[in-house]
């Protein structure tokens, strides 16, 4: 359980609604974070990673190599809608679903997505990720949140559009949220 109130008084927080561990795009966008992660600290910023995953299939893919910060399961997608994300439409989901698993295997990301796709075989749910790919086509949300819980930056993007970088979120809250610039 992560809970946005305890960061009160103490972080800022960026809330981050992905795609997922799946998605071979929000994979490299969890990298950028990751590396800038450190600037982020150093701006007394956390990240949150919210997706539509299982808490189960995270666990199991994120063991070995768990992230520097929390990463929150929102299968059913409550939390998307209470951040207004949603749907981007059927033809816009199929297209997206079809260039995030041609993009997987053309682009040298095997590694993760071939490990994420056995899991989906093994559990005889491959159909079923290729219909979440599908219909999970949300636009992804960042929103930093300053120490005192007032949202003072919103970005929304398409769901295989970049998102900002650790560093560049680090920069924002310095800008926004009235941190000091280390020196």
């Amino acid at each position: 359980m992560v809970e946005l109130a305890a960061y009160r008084g103490q972080r800022n927080v960026v809330v981050w609604f992905s795609r997922g561990f799946t998605c071979p795009f929000c994979r490299a966008h969890t990298d950028g974070m990751r590396a800038g992660y450190p600037a982020l600290q150093a701006a007394d910023t956390e990240v949150i990673q919210v997706a539509p995953n299982l808490l189960d299939a995270a666990r199991r893919f994120f063991g070995p190599q768990p992230l520097p910060f929390p990463f929150i399961c929102d299968p059913d997608k409550r939390l998307y809608a209470v951040y207004g994300l949603g749907d981007r439409g059927a033809l816009e989901a199929t297209r997206t679903a079809v260039v995030s698993f041609a993009h997987a295997f053309t682009h040298g990301d095997t590694t993760n997505q071939i490990r994420g796709a056995y899991f989906d075989v093994m559990n005889r749910n491959f159909l079923r990720r290729l219909h979440h790919h599908a219909s999970s086509a949300l636009d992804q949300g960042m929103f930093l949140v300053d120490k005192e819980g007032i949202v003072r930056h919103t970005t929304i993007v398409g769901p295989i559009d970049p998102v900002p970088g650790g560093s560049q979120l680090a920069a924002l809250a310095r800008a926004h949220c009235d941190v000091p610039v280390a020196g």
